[in-house]
């Protein structure tokens, strides 16, 4: 099957490619390489796949490409691609999170509904919930607690209204807290790791008790495949959560012990936006998929742990090897106005040379 995959050098996207290309798949990835974090991460996820000839990737703004152009011939769409982030969707940058999670998902159903696509799936996000209960039910009414999880509920309206209107078949997946090798630089077990390695106090918003369902990458990538073939997801907006609901201290604990490093703790104001919890019923999932998330919250964090070693190593190795070489701080001002002035005039005669050869001089100037 021909698959597209928007957002392909993301945590998740690039799990998500290795996963498809190995079942077989053709694949081609977009993605814009947006400044959020740091370019060299994401070309890093994507060196196991970037080698292998069913995979193309295109380096494109999915808000103004040509969208024809990476689905013509596409058998399915998994739209990976949006502005992430609760905390920064606040105040002026608001309109990169209305461009890049609502805009452009609307553009991709307007391109998928005249195309006899297999399937369209959507991650949106447990931020649609907001603090509507202890345990989160597709059937509770969201109230979004940031324009984040506004934009990620408007995109989840527009796959439900393309598919009762124009048959696109959307799945819409709530991805709760993910987590494992690759993760962003700006989440927190991606921070609380660097922060352990090097001996740092950790940072934690709030007091701590605040619960969060953290979901394994593979455990999120395996329910994502799966969701391209079930014709009982089509239609549907599905949690996927790993079934380790946890508070966020707890968390750091178990870290603690995997990682036998403690680190003091600095405790900052809570940040707007950021709710209570986010434990989900999985039931939906179990139902529809017949299998839920098995990866425990200690076996991916010790997983992760690993990865984040070699990781802050091999930044720490690029730092010091940059922080070793001379940048050229004097340039011969003089050596260089006679090199660009050498330069222009053999390009001048060239040109004569050209000219006088198109007139059928017989002798060429020099």
């Amino acid at each position: 099957m021909k698959i597209l995959v928007t957002g392909a050098a993301g945590f998740i996207g690039s799990h998500l490619v290795a996963r498809l290309l190995k079942d077989g798949h053709e694949v081609i990835g977009v993605d814009c390489f947006d400044v959020y974090y740091a370019r060299s991460q994401k070309e890093k996820g994507l060196l196991s796949v970037l080698l292998n000839p069913r995979f193309k990737l295109v380096e494109e703004n999915l808000s103004t490409m040509a969208l024809v152009s990476v689905l013509k011939g596409t058998e399915a769409v998994y739209h990976l691609a949006g502005q992430p982030g609760v905390r920064g969707s606040w105040g002026s940058s608001f309109h990169r999170y209305v461009t890049n999670n609502i805009q452009t998902t609307q553009r991709l159903l307007e391109e998928c509904k005249a195309l006899k696509i297999k399937r369209f799936i959507y991650t949106s996000s447990s931020s649609v919930y907001g603090d509507v209960g202890e345990v989160l039910s597709e059937s509770l009414h969201c109230q979004p607690r940031s324009p984040y999880g506004v934009t990620k509920l408007a995109a989840e309206g527009l796959c439900q209204l393309y598919h009762q209107e124009y048959k696109v078949p959307t799945v819409a997946l709530r991805l709760f807290s993910v987590y494992g090798p690759g993760q962003r630089p700006d989440m927190a077990f991606h921070k609380f790791c660097q922060n352990m390695i090097h001996e740092a106090a950790l940072t934690i918003y709030g007091d701590g008790r605040q619960v969060r369902d953290y979901t394994y990458i593979d455990d999120i990538v395996e329910a994502l495949a799966a969701a391209l073939v079930n014709d009982q997801a089509v239609g549907e907006v599905v949690n996927l959560g790993g079934g380790s609901p946890a508070t966020l201290l707890e968390a750091v604990t178990l870290l603690e012990r995997i990682s036998g490093k403690s680190v003091a703790k600095t405790f900052l104001e809570r940040q707007k936006g950021d709710v209570l919890s986010t434990s989900a019923d999985t039931a939906k999932l179990e139902r529809i998929f017949g299998s839920k998330p098995k990866v425990s919250l200690e076996e991916g964090l010790a997983r992760q742990w690993e990865w984040m070693q070699k990781f802050v190593l091999g930044e720490d190795e690029e730092k010091a090897i940059k922080a070793t070489v001379q940048p050229i701080t004097e340039v011969d001002d003089q050596a260089l106005a006679e090199a660009k002035a050498d330069a222009k005039a053999h390009k001048k005669t060239k040109r004569k040379q050209k000219e006088a050869k198109a007139s059928g001089q017989t002798e060429i100037p020099e």
